[in-house]
């Protein structure tokens, strides 16, 4: 017979229990029962389990004593099946042992002189994996004849980490717990020195430029050693930057006021711990509808009420936020918020069916200031929090039949569409003629909700009624008074 370990088979076998199997087979070579170790969830199983091998081949069932082959597989058999998802490893260990005696006299019996030689090489093959599980030195890792490593265990000691020597040549212990969490603690209070000095620095660069661009006085600064002189004189005490279009602010204008227009946008720099205090007032100048965008991955906070967000509006002429970074994040503190967030007339006549009502829609617009105003989606919507004067007009022709006519104005909330301001007058009869039906009040627009508005118009005729083609009668107002 051939050596049955010729193919290098890994001796071991891996299962996951399904609760009900009680039966898992093995491939791989063995000698004796005792050759086989059985672990559940890696702790080893000796009881209420049964090995059972398979004969080799050619061996027959009178074969006893001295074992002569080994046999080429088996089974394992619990005697209840193992849980369901339970790791089940079977594996062969084989003890250091002889399987045959020789006399000195006696003839050789190649069977057994076989099964010694395949128990040898079967041994020699688990010390192998063994070892291919170690930490061992790399083949390029020996200094050479006369410098070799000494890879051995120094003595355990308590909590300490194992390091190589000077030389690389020898292992030794190394420092303690409490020595690697001081040093783990000393990193840390370096790191926040260093922010704390970069701090300092940015600080100091920000008072130097901010003394020399803004206040009212005079600078002279030497530098002797490098034989410079620097002379400065500016009765400026903020300094303007004007931004007609997309600006990125440098936080060496700190201090400065900044005037967009044109429909620009103001993208401030990153906020970090080092630029805590950076400040700057930006409005807008002319009444584009202009927004300031925080850097990649900041977000502006308003401290007056608001969600955090990448891009804060500033639609109307006059508004003014200072914007300052608090070391996290930018906050943005309102100046001035006011003026008409919404002014439209209208111009096309529009037809209301009978009994009809309908949301208003805006199809032909004189001027819409900031071009909020959609009532095929949501009306104005996503407005700041606050309170709004609302001031509606909407000019309905008459009619021979005196009718009720009805301007409501709607609040989107959480659970949908509702009346929030309501103006209710009679439609007088008169052929030819016409009527403004008046809205007027105030409204509350919340944070992140019930902020967004559209009108509706009624009537209770049994005929069409029209809203006039007029670009002076018909007319929508919403102004913010205050957050």
């Amino acid at each position: 017979m051939g050596a049955i370990f010729a193919d290098g088979a890994v001796a071991s076998v891996r299962f996951a229990g399904d609760g009900q199997s009680r039966e898992f087979p093995f491939e791989f070579g063995v000698f004796a029962p005792g050759d086989v170790t059985v672990s559940v969830n890696g702790e080893v199983i000796a009881e209420n389990i049964d090995i059972t091998l398979r004969k080799a081949q050619g061996q027959s069932s009178g074969d006893a004593g001295t074992i002569s082959a080994a046999a080429s597989g088996g089974a394992v058999q619990f005697a209840i099946a193992p849980a369901d998802g339970a790791d089940i490893l079977i594996s062969r260990r084989l003890g250091l042992r002889r399987l045959s005696h020789y006399d000195s006299g006696s003839s050789l019996r190649a069977d057994v002189l076989n099964a010694d030689f395949d128990y040898v090489l079967a041994a020699l093959g688990d010390v192998e994996a063994g070892f291919a599980s170690t930490l061992r030195l790399p083949e390029s890792g020996l200094n050479g004849a006369g410098q070799e490593v000494t890879a051995q265990l120094p003595q355990p000691q308590a909590n300490r980490a194992i390091m190589w020597d000077a030389t690389a040549r020898q292992l030794i212990n190394g420092p303690d717990s409490a020595a690697i969490n001081g040093a783990a603690a000393a990193s840390q209070s370096a790191q926040i020195a260093a922010n704390e000095a970069d701090s300092a620095a940015e600080l100091a660069r920000q008072s130097l430029a901010g003394f020399v661009s803004q206040n009212a006085t005079a600078l002279l600064q030497l530098d002797c050693r490098g034989q410079k002189a620097l002379a400065f004189q500016d009765e400026r005490r903020s300094p303007m930057v004007d931004a007609p279009g997309n600006r990125v602010l440098d936080v060496m204008q700190s201090g400065a006021v900044v005037r967009v227009s044109n429909g620009g946008r103001i993208t401030l720099p990153p906020c970090g711990a080092a630029r805590n205090g950076v400040m700057f007032r930006i409005f807008n100048g002319d009444g584009t509808a202009t927004d300031i965008a925080a850097a990649e991955g900041d977000v502006l906070h308003p401290v007056d009420g608001g969600v955090d967000a990448g891009v804060f509006t500033l639609p109307l002429r006059g508004d003014a936020v200072d914007v300052f970074c608090d070391g996290t994040r930018w906050q943005v503190l309102s100046v001035r918020s006011g003026g008409p967030l919404v002014k439209m007339l209208r111009t096309q006549k529009q037809a209301i069916p009978a009994g009809g009502e309908f949301v208003v829609e805006w199809d032909s617009i004189i001027e819409d200031s900031h071009g909020l105003y959609d009532a095929g989606t949501d009306g104005i919507h996503d407005v700041p929090p606050g309170f709004y004067h609302f001031d509606i007009g909407i000019c309905l022709e008459l009619a021979d039949q005196s009718v009720q006519g009805m301007v409501f104005v709607e609040r989107l909330g959480a659970g949908g569409w509702n009346m929030h301001l309501q103006g209710v007058d009679t439609l007088p009869n008169g052929a030819d003629g016409r009527k403004i039906l008046r809205c007027s009040g105030i409204a509350r627009a919340g944070i992140g909700t019930d902020n967004a508005f559209r009108v509706r118009v009624a009537h209770g005729a049994s005929d069409t009624r029209n809203i006039v083609a007029t670009s002076l009668a018909s007319w929508f107002h919403a102004v913010r008074l205050s957050a």
